[in-house]
């Protein structure tokens, strides 16, 4: 009888052994995912306050220019900035390249000249557009810009192994972004 209340003695350590090991697994795994969201969100915002302080910076300094590395959180694979304050109407064939391109960013375009008397770059909170896009990301909008290049309308660039290169030049009223 001695011998049968040692071995329930010990499944039950066993039994309590598995439960305990089983809750630090799942509250382990459950911390460790909440670590690696706040750490790619934290990557966001860090990304986002550099991007937005070197537009508004260098659009002052007349004539200066920047080649600019940014680093970006790793899942995105383009980024596409947008000048609102051009009418998608005048540049048809550019405002349908931009919605092959990035479907939101045309709807964000298209959104800013609804309006006659309150349009372009004061009417949305956004002119700077991520692929993939992720749904409940803050909204990134630098100051005014304008594009050189073949395209006036907008300017997307493909990010590379989390990070992408451009150049600003200062025009004293905005800033003009160029590959």
């Amino acid at each position: 009888m001695n011998q049968r209340g040692i071995a329930i003695g010990q499944i039950f350590i066993y039994i309590v052994a598995a439960i305990t090991f089983a809750l630090i697994m799942i509250f382990g795994y459950k911390m460790i995912t909440d670590f690696q969201n706040k750490g790619e969100a934290v990557e966001f915002f860090q990304f986002k306050n550099n991007l937005e302080t070197d537009v508004k910076k260098i659009y002052t300094e007349y004539g200066a220019i920047r080649n600019l590395d940014i680093r970006t959180p790793t899942k995105y694979s383009q980024i596409c900035f947008v000048n609102l304050d051009l009418d998608p109407q005048t540049i048809p064939t550019e405002f349908q390249s931009l919605c092959e391109k990035d479907y939101y960013a045309c709807e964000v375009w298209q959104e800013a000249w609804k309006n006659p008397q309150n349009h372009g770059y004061s009417a949305v909170d956004e002119n700077v557009f991520l692929t993939p896009a992720v749904e409940g990301q803050p909204p990134i909008k630098v100051y005014k810009i304008s594009l050189s290049g073949e395209n006036q309308g907008y300017l997307c660039l493909p990010i590379r192994q989390g990070s992408f290169s451009f150049t600003l030049e200062g025009k004293g009223d905005h800033t003009e972004i160029s590959e």
